[in-house]
C-alpha cells in the first residue's frame, strides 16, 4: 500500500505545516492518509481576534488522537488514514480575545454540537466548526484541509425561550434572569402551576400552591382520579369491591345488572346445550333443558332430505335406512325405485355374447366397437364387486383414431328414461380416462337432425382400479362440443356407452347398471 501524506497550509497563520515523506511514528503504515488542521486564532467580521487556549481534543476514528491547543501555537495539523471520526473539544478550554497587547479571557459557552463529525479525505478540504457565543463578535479561523473552525456568535442576545428562560442567567444582560425578567412569562417553565390534570391532582402536593391539594381542590374535580367512583362497568362489578361505595359490590348493586358478568346465564346457544352442564342451574342440562329444545344439537335427527335418504346411514335410527325408511319416499334419490336394467346373473354371458334382458323395453346386446387401428375389443366375464359377475372389455391395442369402447344398444329404438332421474353403475379401470355417453336419436344418423353425429351426452370418469359407484343425474351429462349441438332427450334414447379415448387402451369391468 501506497504511503501518501497530505499536508495543509494555514491561510491566516501564514505558518507552512512541513511535509516529510515519513510518517509520524503513530501513523498508520498500511492506508492511504489525510491531515487533519485544527486553527485556533482568527479574525471577527468586527475586526477583533480571538484565539482558543486551553483545548484539547479528543480524535475518535479509525486511529484515536488527543491533542492540544495551549494558546502559544495558532494551528495544530495531526496526520490520520483516511476515514470517519469524531472530534470533541473537552471541557476546560478558554477563549480569549486580543485587547491590544495581549489576549484576555472572556465569557464564552459553545453552542454547536460536540462532538463534530469529519471524513478525513485524501487531497480533500472538509471543515469542522465549533460555534462560541461570547461578547459581540463572529470569527471564523483557518483553511487546512481538514479544520477545526471556531466561530464566536455576537448577534444581540434574547431571554425569551424555554431554555433561555430556566438556564440560571440573565442571557439579554438587562438585569434579571429567567422568569424574573417579562419576557420569559409566556414561556413554560415560567408558566403558573396548575393543578387541572390526573397527575398534577394525585401526586399528593399542592402544586398550584393555594392551599389545597389534589381532590381537595376544586380545579381537580374534572380529572379522573377525582371523580366520584362508578360501578357500572364490567370490571367494576366483577372485582370484588364495593366500588361506588353504596354499600353494594359487585352484581348485588344494581348498577351492574346488565353487565356481562352480572347477567343470568342462559342454557339457550347450541354451545351451552351440549357441554354436559346445567349452565343455568335449573336442574336441567343441554337437551333435558327446555331452552335447548331449538339448539340443533338437541334438534331430533330427521331422515327426510336427499343427502340423509342416500348416505347408507339410519339417520333417525328408526331401523329404517334410506329409501327403506317412508320419510325418505318423496325424495328424489328415492322417488322410484332403482330399476336394474343388467346385472350379468342371469347365466346368458357364459354361453353367449352379453346381452340385457332383464326389463323390457331396457333389453338389447352390449356390443364392442373400434376405430379399426387394434384388434376387436374382447368382452370376458369377471367376478362383480356384490356379485359372481360382471362385463370386463379390454382392447389388445391402443386406438389411435377414434378410441374404444362397449355399448348396450337396446332392441326397441327409442326407449324413454325421463321417468328416471339418472343411471347409477359400478365400474372399475385401470387410473385412466374412461367417457360415459347416452345417444339419443338427435345425436344418431337415424334421427335426421345431426350432420357432425355420435356426440353423444355424457360425462368423462377418472376410474381407478377398485371397484367404484357412479351415480349420475341427465342433466350432469354434457356434449364434448365436435358434433352437431343437441338438446338432450331422456324420452328418446338409444344406447348407453363406456369408451376409451384415442391413445389409451380400453380396460374396464361394469356391474349393475340401474336406473333410479
Amino acid at each position: 500500500m501506497r504511503q501518501l501524506f497530505v499536508c495543509s497550509v494555514l491561510a491566516i497563520a501564514a505558518i507552512p505545516v512541513g511535509c516529510t515523506a515519513d510518517a509520524p511514528d503513530d501513523a498508520e503504515q498500511e492506508s492511504d492518509v489525510g491531515s487533519l488542521s485544527l486553527a485556533l486564532v482568527g479574525s471577527s467580521s468586527s475586526g477583533a481576534t480571538y484565539r482558543l487556549s486551553q483545548a484539547w481534543f479528543d480524535i475518535l476514528g479509525p486511529t484515536a488522537r488527543t491533542i492540544y491547543g495551549g494558546g502559544d501555537a495558532p494551528v495544530l495539523t495531526e496526520v490520520l488514514p483516511v476515514g470517519v471520526y469524531n472530534v470533541s473539544l473537552q471541557p476546560g478550554w478558554v477563549l480569549e480575545r486580543w485587547t491590544g497587547g495581549s489576549f484576555q479571557p472572556v465569557s464564552a459557552s459553545l453552542t454547536s454540537a460536540n462532538p463534530v463529525g469529519v471524513f478525513i479525505g485524501e487531497g480533500t478540504t472538509t471543515t469542522v466548526a465549533f460555534q462560541f457565543r461570547a461578547d459581540g463578535d463572529v470569527i471564523s479561523v483557518g483553511h487546512g484541509r481538514i479544520d477545526i473552525v471556531i466561530g464566536v456568535d455576537d448577534t444581540p442576545l434574547y431571554e425569551n425561550t424555554d431554555v433561555a428562560c430556566s438556564n440560571g442567567y440573565d442571557d439579554d444582560l438587562d438585569g434579571r434572569a429567567d422568569c424574573a425578567d417579562p419576557d420569559c412569562q409566556g414561556q413554560p417553565f415560567c408558566s403558573p402551576v396548575r393543578e387541572d390534570t390526573d397527575v398534577a391532582c394525585s401526586n399528593g402536593y399542592d402544586d398550584d400552591m393555594d392551599g389545597l391539594a389534589d381532590c381537595a381542590d376544586p380545579e381537580c374535580q374534572g380529572p379522573p382520579f377525582c371523580s366520584p367512583w362508578r360501578e357500572d362497568t364490567d370490571w367494576a362489578c366483577a372485582n370484588g369491591y364495593d366500588d361506588d361505595g353504596d354499600g353494594l359490590a359487585d352484581c348485588a348493586d344494581p348498577d351492574c345488572l346488565w353487565q356481562p358478568y352480572c347477567a343470568p346465564v342462559r342454557e339457550d346457544t347450541d354451545w351451552t346445550c351440549s357441554n354436559g352442564a346445567d349452565d343455568d342451574g335449573d336442574g336441567l342440562a343441554d337437551c333435558a333443558d327446555a331452552d335447548c329444545q331449538s339448539q340443533p344439537y338437541c334438534v331430533p335427527w330427521l331422515e327426510n332430505s336427499d343427502w340423509a335418504c342416500s348416505n347408507g346411514v339410519d339417520d333417525d335410527a328408526d331401523g329404517l335406512a334410506d329409501c327403506a325408511d317412508p320419510e325418505c319416499q318423496g325424495q328424489p334419490s328415492c322417488a322410484m325405485s332403482g330399476l336394474v336394467i343388467e346385472d350379468f346373473e342371469d347365466g346368458d354371458f357364459l354361453i353367449s355374447p352379453p346381452y340385457a334382458s332383464r326389463i323390457p323395453p331396457f333389453t338389447g346386446p352390449w356390443v364392442t366397437y373400434d376405430d379399426g387401428t387394434i384388434p376387436p375389443v374382447e368382452l370376458l366375464p369377471v367376478s362383480g364387486p356384490f356379485s359372481s359377475m360382471a362385463l370386463a372389455a379390454y382392447s389388445l391395442g391402443v386406438p389411435s383414431a377414434s378410441g374404444a369402447g362397449v355399448v348396450l344398444s337396446f332392441d326397441t329404438w327409442p326407449v324413454d328414461v325421463s321417468p328416471f332421474q339418472g343411471i347409477r353403475f359400478n365400474i372399475r379401470g385401470q387410473g385412466a380416462l374412461v367417457r360415459f355417453d347416452v345417444g339419443t336419436l338427435l345425436t344418431r344418423p337415424e334421427g335426421g337432425f345431426c350432420s357432425v353425429c355420435y356426440d353423444g351426452h355424457g360425462i368423462d370418469l377418472w376410474i381407478g382400479p377398485e371397484w367404484t359407484t357412479v351415480e349420475l343425474r341427465w342433466w350432469d351429462l354434457m356434449q364434448q362440443g365436435w358434433g352437431t349441438p343437441a338438446p338432450f332427450e331422456p324420452g328418446r334414447v338409444m344406447n348407453l356407452s363406456w369408451r376409451a379415448p384415442p391413445g389409451q387402451p380400453l380396460g374396464i369391468a361394469i356391474d349393475d347398471v340401474r336406473l333410479f
